[in-house]
């Protein structure tokens, strides 16, 4: 039978065959036993079965994808024969010549349209898949090729064009020449077993599938000459004990209908990262009722509730976390049972490790509502910290990696010490929304809308002192046609008291420059977090995110971390949000200006006097009404102020939208001088068709 297929297939060799795969795929393919066909997503190891009938008997090893023809090329351990694998899954032998007779190759790969395979009693080989060639479909073997290498598969790097592998046995990261056949050892990658499936994708990563257990690692050959050769576990992929693994090496690994964590960037939150993240789809454990797909994680821990969900809704801390004592938390599972694992940086040292931060380990629960007690180290640190949850039909999951089904929310959570405790504005997991226009002094168009910023402040207490300030804040909009920084003022906290060498400025998850960031010539703190707001974004359309249809994303989000040199009572400290203002960026024409107004011209809150660097000189100009006499700032006569604060994030009007007829009821509220229709700005009072989005 084997030799009656044989001739079949090399009577059809070179004629047309089944139709090519269309595209490079982003999925890898993984060929396993008498030959079942799985597509696996290597961002979560999710994977779906596409044939079970490659159309000849036996299994099919050492397959590649050639990016020329785009077909999938293997070698038929039935037939002893190269096939080739068209988009219907169905095999053609070719009758390649050359091969020692009765070899079953397993190790192969596809480069520039020829096909290597590798067996270690008989060597390296290439096969031309090129129907040019003089050499089509003949087997040439590369002389004096090492054989000590224990392989199951070999994949071809996109970049670089080289060859590479890991030793099942030593787990030895191999360069291969595929001149001589001659091998390079570039380090160990710290992981063994039979790893029958190997793929590249375009930026330079190496996946790995080990087939006893189905494990998907991942080693950084992004840079090869500079490159560390331990692999890091990157998802759960399907085990067999017979694996073999093809993909369009210059494909991206794009990760679609996933759901991410938001923890700040050092847990592993993002996908370049290896940030938790866990497929969508129908089946498979939930925490809570709501989870929403990301295209990538959120370096900070509010970025993906952007669209108005916040889908960390599967855990509620019912009461406090106290070092030495143990603290309670309610889960809500949903859809169907899981186990549960559960990890908290007691240390608060940016990463969850040591033994004692997996505080819940393959816990499995049903669907509903199920209380745990968490026991909390004597020696934790108080202050803030994060916590985050996985739960998935694996078992095992660590804080990062990706999983089939499930998954994960993380929470900023107040862990309390002897004589310590924390306050967040306006509360824990919540932004407060602060909105300027930028006309001032003159009549503003008031959309409210040209800066719009939520801010979410936590002060931690020592000892009946506040020590610490942690400022988190996201810009939500620009509708502004000029250019402005933004700052936050503290009053009465002298600029001496801030502690520089602590100070630390993160943009979007990564650290910045802190020079320049505490402003000089001011007798109190002031911190300059941008001193053009247009610098931080790139805007797809006239404005950012006041325009229906035009949502560009949050762009600029930091984390500002002030340490005092000494300790301030807390009936000292400002009340939050301190002081926040929008100032005309330096060097840049503004609207009824002769020439640029600069860092002198700020716009607060109402009420708020200028800093030492701000100007007095436009007070009682053009529609201004302010008084500093009676403390009066930044009103006109009507008494509306440019700038307003929300205690949550506030829903504000489209563009051009004015904001006395997208909130009718805010007319009412400046009539009373703020005593009734306290609740004017909830989005129930306004009329929604003028709100942004």
């Amino acid at each position: 039978m084997g030799k009656l297929w044989w001739m079949l297939g090399a009577m059809v060799a070179g004629q047309a065959q089944g139709a090519a795969f269309t595209t490079c795929p982003t999925e890898a393919y993984l060929f396993q036993k008498d030959t079942v066909v799985y597509g696996v997503d290597l961002v979560t190891g999710a994977y779906e079965e596409l044939s079970d009938d490659l159309g000849i008997p036996g299994n099919v090893n050492g397959i590649g994808f050639n990016e020329t023809d785009r077909y999938i090329y293997g070698f038929s351990k039935h037939l002893k024969d190269v096939v080739q694998v068209d988009s219907d899954y169905q095999a053609t032998a070719l009758g390649v010549t050359g091969l020692p007779s009765g070899v079953h190759f397993y190790v192969g790969d596809v480069h520039n349209d020829t096909y290597w395979i590798y067996h270690r009693n008989h060597g390296l080989y290439s096969v031309s898949l090129d129907e040019t060639s003089a050499l089509y479909l003949q087997a040439q073997q590369v002389v004096g090729a090492d054989t000590s290498m224990i392989l199951t598969d070999f994949a071809f790097h996109p970049g670089n064009q080289r060859l590479y592998a890991v030793d099942n046995s030593s787990g030895n990261l191999y360069q291969i020449d595929t001149s001589d056949g001659s091998r390079e050892v570039l380090g160990n990658s710290g992981v063994t077993g039979t790893f029958g499936a190997g793929y590249f994708e375009k930026s330079g990563y190496y996946y790995l599938s080990r087939n006893q257990d189905g494990h998907i690692f991942r080693i950084d050959l992004r840079n090869p000459d500079q490159l560390d050769a331990s692999a890091e576990f990157f998802a759960y992929g399907p085990a067999s004990s017979s694996n073999d693994g093809a993909r369009c090496a210059s494909a991206d690994v794009i990760p679609v209908n996933v759901d991410f964590g938001d923890a700040p960037a050092s847990y592993g939150t993002r996908m370049e990262d290896n940030g938790a993240r866990h497929a969508l789809g129908s089946l498979g454990p939930k925490l809570g009722e709501l989870v929403d797909a990301d295209n990538d994680g959120f370096s900070a821990p509010w970025s993906d509730d952007i669209d108005g969900q916040d889908d960390e809704d599967g855990v509620d801390f019912v009461t406090a976390f106290e070092a030495g004592s143990s603290a309670v938390i309610q889960v809500q599972v949903t859809q169907q049972s899981g186990y549960l694992q559960g990890f908290i940086d007691w240390n608060q040292d940016g990463v969850f490790a040591g033994v004692d931060e997996l505080v819940i380990t393959d816990r499995e629960l049903q669907p509903g509502s199920t209380s745990l007690s968490i026991a909390v180290p004597a020696d934790a640190l108080g202050g803030l910290t994060q916590a985050r949850f996985r739960i998935s039909s694996d078992t095992g999951l660590g804080p990062k990696g990706g999983s089939a089904d499930g998954e994960v929310e993380d929470y900023a959570v107040a862990v309390s010490t002897p004589g310590s405790t924390t306050q967040t504005y306006p509360n824990e997991g919540q932004f407060a929304s602060i909105a300027f226009e930028d006309r001032w002094p003159f009549e503003a168009d008031y959309d409210m809308n040209d800066v719009v910023m939520d801010l979410q402040i936590t002060e931690y207490t020592q000892l009946a002192k506040v020590t610490k300030v942690v400022i988190n804040g996201k810009l939500q909009a620009l509708g502004a046609e000029q250019h402005n920084g933004f700052a936050i003022h503290l009053p009465q906290i002298s600029r001496s008291n801030i502690d520089v060498a602590q100070l630390e400025y993160l943009k979007n998850g990564v650290a910045a420059d802190t020079s320049g960031v505490l402003e000089s010539g001011q007798s109190e703190a002031v911190l300059i977090l941008s001193e053009d707001l247009f610098d931080e974004v790139t805007m797809g359309c006239g404005f950012y995110r006041t325009q229906t249809g035009c949502d560009d994303g949050l762009q600029f989000q930091f984390q500002l971390i002030l340490v005092f040199n000494e300790g301030v009572v807390p009936n000292a400290m400002p009340a939050a949000p301190y002081d926040p203002f929008i100032f005309a960026s330096p060097n840049r024409y503004r609207t009824g200006f002769d020439t640029p107004p600069g860092r002198p011209l700020e716009i607060h809150l109402a009420d708020f006097p200028p800093t030492d660097q701000g100007s007095s000189s436009y007070f009682g100009t053009f529609d201004d009404d302010s008084n500093p006499g009676s403390n009066r700032y930044y009103r006109n006569s009507n008494s509306l102020p440019w700038g307003l604060q929300f205690p949550q994030s506030w829903h504000y009007p489209a563009e051009k939208q004015d904001l006395l007829q997208t909130y009718p009821q805010f007319q009412q509220y400046i009539e009373y001088d703020g005593g009734q229709y306290l609740d004017w700005y909830h989005r129930n009072n306004a009329n929604a068709d003028k709100l942004f989005n």
